[in-house]
């Protein structure tokens, strides 16, 4: 994991993005935290690794979220319709283990820049 790794985490609780800050931060990745704002896709800060809250975010397409270089994580209480291939879901409730181990997968698959 590198530097310039970025995980960003729409919706859900705090604890969610202070969990994975404590785990990701310290290897050297950031993660950021927005609650409801899906912010504009950006090479300059495009996120390998986007986690979505389903169950707080219902009007937001998990597909249209950030980069279209990122994978997903889809956590709720419904599997979703359709998983596109970079989206991996995580049913609630769920242990944060689970969650840091899916985003581990998806920053080492990353091909860097």
């Amino acid at each position: 994991m590198d530097f310039s790794q970025r995980v960003l985490v729409i919706g859900g609780t705090s604890d969610t993005a202070t969990v994975l800050k404590a785990v990701f931060e310290p290897r050297g990745a950031t993660v950021e935290r927005t609650r409801a704002h899906v912010p504009a896709p950006s090479t300059q800060f495009a996120s390998e690794v986007v986690v979505i809250d389903l169950d707080q975010q219902q009007e937001v397409e998990p597909s249209t979220t950030a980069s279209h270089r990122s994978n997903r994580v889809l956590i709720g209480s419904d599997t979703p319709s359709r998983i596109a291939p970079d989206e991996r879901f995580l049913a609630k409730p769920f242990h944060y283990p689970e969650l840091v181990k899916m985003i581990e997968e998806l920053l080492v698959a990353r091909p860097t820049a």
